[in-house]
């Protein structure tokens, strides 16, 4: 069974990936808008919420992430590569991706090394949160082929 993946495909996961990030987001500024206003560009509306302008950053940088996703995790671009390699190489785009918004957006001071720990933390979280994720629907998933096909086999 070939089940590859559509635009609509990859078009709902970056606007589930964008909500999440949105509510992280304002959730944070909540808890710490007032405080880091002067420090991130994020932050420029304090406690108030998210500008536009940060909300279609973090829409183009999620975008982008998606588009490394086709890249790396699809046989339609790189053929042979073992899939341990396909996702080091997408979560070191991915990295290199936000460290690019960081930079030109200046989401938090490059020269701020507590904000490159906390940044590096919370990036390690979300790669092992999302692996785990990915891990358990391909489990649940096979589960459920392997079921079908024992019923199949059953009936035959």
């Amino acid at each position: 069974m070939d089940n590859k993946p559509t635009v609509l495909d990859y078009l709902s996961q970056g606007f589930m990936i964008f909500g999440i990030a949105v509510l992280t987001l304002n959730i944070f500024c909540l808890l710490f808008g007032d405080s880091a206003q002067e420090i991130s560009t994020i932050f420029t509306l304090g406690s108030a919420g998210l500008s536009v302008t940060t909300m279609l950053q973090f829409l183009l940088a999620i975008g982008i992430t998606i588009l490394f996703r086709f890249i790396f995790m699809t046989d339609i671009l790189i053929k042979k590569m073992p899939l341990a390699v396909r996702v080091i190489t997408m979560f070191a785009a991915a990295f290199l991706n936000i460290m690019v918004f960081v930079i030109l957006c200046g989401w938090f001071p490059i020269d701020n090394l507590t904000a490159w720990i906390m940044f590096l933390i919370s990036f390690a979280i979300s790669c092992a949160v999302s692996t785990a994720v990915s891990l358990f629907k391909e489990k649940t998933e096979n589960r459920k082929l392997a079921e079908a096909l024992n019923k199949l086999k059953e009936e035959e």
